[in-house]
């Protein structure tokens, strides 16, 4: 019985020796060969017919048997226009190599195509290809880019250039490439086809073009054609509502915020475009205006009921630039404290005095006199002085405290029918130019609204000396 079935056993593992071969046989082998291939000029430059050359190197690398490459060129159509072989048997790895071609004269523009393929003992292992351009009619094409700061579309003089940005190019013959500015803001791309070309700025994150992103611009023959390409970088205007709890209009950490306030802006772009929004203060006091355009804004608090403000309700004239923003646009509320039941606020009155007028680089006082008309005691008592620009201080004022260009006294109680004096002596700064300064002075209490006088003083100029001389006569 053994005798029978031990043939036909061999026999069926013979037939599954021979199956596993004929799998292995057909499954795919894995080389390693690979080209690397590059080329000058590359687009968007251009050779023309008749000069060039346009020039190609690569390197072929791999781990088989080499046996040839062939270096081919073919047209936009697909029909091969040069062709050459180049056998390299048993050469080890890598093979590096050269070659050029100079298009003829007539050869029809376009874009074309250069390919490296690889073949050894196991036939064609690898093929490398790139394109280049062929063009009858040369010219040069220049793009600058700039950082549009105010934002208006329009390249002013200042403004500054910006490197490292790219362009999707299209040539008259409707084929795409890319170019980037150097370190001047500017490329100039020479030997380009003529003729119109399409440019689009591909845009980076952060940036928002000012005029159109994508151009269109005439190359002529042996001539420059070139485009100019303006973006900002949208910008924040923020500030913080505190409470001002003592009316000096300077926040001391001290002083708590003020959440939920509503803030209003109003504006104008650099390109004309309108602007009007509105935002509340956050659990910080905190609120911002995100991504601003470049333009001129006005930001206000709406005071809430039950409160004053102890600074100006609104900031005008807050100026955005591209990538620079405005913070520090806060505002001081005072939480009115309610008198005793049926008890009236008190009255205080506020008179400043000054000079109507004295010479520029003068120094000068100023006196600040309140007085309490009340019948009855006027608590919390504070008046503050904010110093224009135009003038500094000579020295910090008797009993006051100076922040932020701020004077602050803080009277504390003033009896009924009392008054206090106070005095600040300024200089008129010699290098200003304004020809009137206007200084004002307020004081508040609690349950008093701030009340405020103004001295406005006239700045004269010296006159210049003319001396005059004659001749001696006798």
């Amino acid at each position: 019985m053994r005798s029978a079935v031990f043939p036909r056993h061999r026999q069926s593992l013979m037939f599954a020796l021979l199956f596993l071969a004929s799998l292995l046989a057909l499954a795919p082998r894995a080389f390693a060969a690979g080209i690397s291939l590059d080329r000058s000029p590359t687009p968007p430059q251009a050779i023309a017919p008749g000069q060039g050359p346009e020039q190609f190197n690569f390197t072929i690398s791999f781990n088989t048997v080499a046996e040839r490459y062939t270096f081919s060129i073919t047209n936009q159509n697909g029909a091969q226009v040069y062709a050459r072989t180049q056998a390299v048997p048993g050469q080890a790895s890598p093979i590096t190599g050269t070659d050029s071609w100079t298009p003829p004269v007539g050869t029809p523009p376009g874009r074309y195509t250069a390919a490296v393929q690889f073949y050894s003992s196991v036939g064609l292992e690898s093929t490398a290809t790139v394109i280049f351009d062929v063009s009858d009619q040369l010219g040069a094409l220049k793009l600058t880019k700039f950082d549009d700061l105010n934002g208006n579309g329009r390249f002013d003089e200042g403004e500054p250039l910006v490197p490292n940005w790219s362009f999707r190019l299209t040539n008259p013959q409707g084929n795409t490439s890319q170019a980037t500015t150097g370190a001047d803001g500017t490329v100039t791309l020479t030997n380009v086809p003529a003729g119109q070309w399409t440019v689009e700025e591909l845009m980076a994150s952060g940036w928002v073009g000012t005029g159109a992103i994508t151009q269109t611009v005439n190359v002529p023959v042996n001539g420059q054609g070139g485009l100019v390409f303006g973006n900002v970088r949208p910008a924040p205007l923020s500030g913080t509502v505190w409470i001002d709890a003592n009316s000096n209009q300077v926040r001391e950490t001290s002083e708590a915020v003020r959440a939920n306030t509503t803030l209003t802006l109003t504006g104008t772009t650099g390109l004309g475009q309108s602007i009007t929004g509105t935002t509340v203060t956050d659990a910080s006091g905190n609120y911002v205006f995100p991504n601003l355009m470049p333009g001129t804004y006005r930001v206000a608090v709406t005071v809430p009921a039950g409160m004053s403000a102890t600074t100006p309700t609104a900031r005008p004239n807050r100026v955005i630039l591209s990538g620079v923003g405005n913070p520090n646009n806060d505002f001081g509320l005072n939480a009115t404290t309610a008198q005793t039941a049926g008890a009236p606020a008190p009255n205080i009155g506020i008179v400043k005095r000054g000079p109507s007028q004295v010479m520029r680089g003068a120094t000068y006082t100023y006196r600040i006199t309140v007085t309490n008309r009340s019948s009855f005691t006027a608590r919390n008592v504070v008046i503050t002085d904010a110093v224009p620009a135009d003038l500094s201080l000579v020295a910090i004022p008797s009993g006051a405290t100076v922040a932020n260009g701020v004077v602050t006294w803080r009277i504390g109680n003033l009896a009924a029918g009392r008054s206090r004096t106070v005095t600040m002596r300024v200089r008129v700064n010699p290098t200003s130019t304004v020809k009137t300064v206007r200084n004002t002075a307020q004081v508040t209490a609690t349950g008093l609204p701030p009340r405020r006088s103004t001295v406005p003083t006239r700045i004269k100029d010296k006159k210049p000396v003319i001396r005059r001389s004659g001749g001696v006569t006798g």
